[in-house]
């Protein structure tokens, strides 16, 4: 009999185990902000940015609202990016419709939320394969929401030589939710793009500077080195927005200059002379005529990004002593080249 018993009170105990989870409330999470698309300006790029320029983010929100239930619980979400297409040498930039224009995603956290990645720690790289990202709903009242934001970014990356073009496809982000349960798959970027990529650059108002110096006289200029005639020019540019332009000044007479003594031109009749040119009151080293990024020579003219429209960049040259003067007349050219960056 009591062996009798003890059979008949484990089945019962084994009955009330499975039966007890199914009377217990399930959280209750939603998910909105979804299928956003991604809507560029044009002029992402600057003409001369380097391989790897990366462009302002274009951000979205995704807001996760769970119930309380009285108790506190964790909610997961997997994201990712299934059918990224990854660039050659990258595992986090993916193909977009233009060949020389990549894309990258991450998450983070939003206004007022602590949530976790499991792994990589923020920002949170969107891989083609799962990443989990955890939140903790607090033991409040059963019934009153809790939000939380998720904060998604795509960033552009040039990855060849011409990233110009119109942006219509992107690979999605998806986000679906798998604890306490799991649910549907969602779009957070939809994979919808619109805009177009152009290079952006500055006309030049000023094409040709002609530069009257004062007379000087030897008496000016005891030694080398001593300077005179500081005259102001102005080089007037018309720019796109958001440019950072560098400049370099090339010596016309002799291409290969690399000082900071702008040689006379062979009509010249003086000698023992030469000039400078001066940005912020610092002479200008010359350099090759090139726009390459670190070009011999190459200075900031704008020293914070453009904002679209007139720019005027003030100058200064001087007389320098070089040598054993002698009187006469002293003409000399330079070109400027500029590189957008």
């Amino acid at each position: 009999m009591l062996k009798n018993s003890l059979i008949t009170l484990f089945i019962l105990f084994q009955l009330i185990s499975h039966i007890s989870p199914v009377n217990a409330a399930t959280p209750q999470c939603t998910i909105t902000g979804l299928n956003a698309d991604i809507t560029i300006p044009t002029n992402v790029f600057p003409r001369d940015a380097a391989i790897n320029t990366q462009s302002a983010p274009y951000s979205t929100t995704v807001v996760i609202s769970c119930m309380s239930t009285g108790t506190a619980y964790t909610f997961s979400v997997y994201t990712y990016a299934p059918s990224g297409v990854a660039v050659p040498g990258f595992t986090n930039y993916y193909q977009t419709n233009l060949p020389d224009v990549a894309v990258r995603y991450i998450a983070e956290n939003g206004p007022n939320t602590k949530c976790t990645p499991y792994s990589g720690g923020w920002p949170s790289q969107m891989l083609q394969i799962r990443r989990t990202i955890s939140c903790t709903v607090t033991a409040a009242s059963p019934g009153v929401p809790q939000i939380f934001n998720l904060k998604y970014s795509a960033y552009f990356m040039k990855v060849g030589p011409a990233p110009t073009g119109n942006l219509t496809a992107v690979p999605p982000v998806t986000i679906e939710e798998y604890q306490p349960e799991s649910s549907a798959v969602f779009n957070v970027y939809s994979g919808v793009a619109t805009g177009s990529f152009a290079v952006s650059a500055c006309s030049v108002t000023t094409p040709a500077i002609a530069v009257t110096m004062p007379k000087t006289y030897t008496y000016r200029l005891p030694k080398v080195g001593s300077t005179d005639g500081e005259t102001n020019l102005n080089v007037g540019l018309n720019c796109d927005p958001g440019l950072k332009v560098y400049t370099t000044l090339t010596d016309v007479s002799t291409p290969a200059n690399d000082s900071t003594t702008l040689s006379l031109s062979p009509e010249s009749t003086a000698r023992g002379i030469g000039y400078q040119i001066l940005f912020n009151g610092v002479p200008i080293v010359f350099g090759p005529d090139s726009a390459v990024v670190g070009n011999r020579g190459q200075f900031l003219m704008t020293p914070t990004q453009t904002t679209g429209g007139v720019v005027t960049v003030p100058l200064t040259a001087r007389y320098i002593r070089t040598g054993t003067i002698g009187t006469g007349s002293a003409n000399a050219k330079a070109t400027f080249t500029m590189s957008y960056q």
